[in-house]
């Protein structure tokens, strides 16, 4: 397969991971709780910092391997998610959820196109274990919310 072909799809990879709304969130604070003005860190809050910061991590594993097969790395930019200002936390993880399985068809879909390239295909599968990992965790999280109830 061609570089820039894998270069196009890696970075089609860390615009949906880069501009998710789990990283959205994170950039924008979007959630408010309760706990916020006492200083607590509620388990949703923090399993969510958890999940941003492992994406983070992929996402600079990404641009390294772009940058080793000389690209430039496109980070994109954020859907408009403005109306999800000011929500309460157990309701933005539904919606992170929702997000986060697009992301997962999207990088299933890019792992069949890298299916000829060893080291980007280890890389994207190794993301897809951990996104994977994500939605069952927010699963659970929105199992045990009141909103869900």
């Amino acid at each position: 397969m061609a570089d820039q072909t894998v270069i196009d799809i890696l970075n089609h990879i860390v615009g949906c991971v880069y501009r998710s709304l789990l990283q959205y969130s994170i950039e924008c604070s979007a959630w408010t709780t309760l706990t916020e003005t006492a200083g607590q860190v509620t388990p949703e809050q923090q399993a969510v910092e958890q999940m941003a910061a492992r994406q983070q991590d992929f996402v600079a594993r990404l641009a390294e391997l772009i940058f080793d097969r000389g690209g430039a790395v496109d980070y994109d930019t954020f859907n408009d998610n403005s109306e999800l200002h000011y929500v309460a936390l157990d309701f933005l993880v539904g919606k992170i959820l929702e997000d986060e399985l697009y992301v997962v068809g999207e990088l299933e879909s890019s792992l069949q196109k890298l299916s000829q390239d060893a080291e980007a295909s280890a890389l994207v599968g190794e993301l897809l274990n951990a996104e994977r990992a994500h939605v069952t965790k927010l699963r659970e999280l929105s199992a045990k919310s009141p909103a869900s109830a």
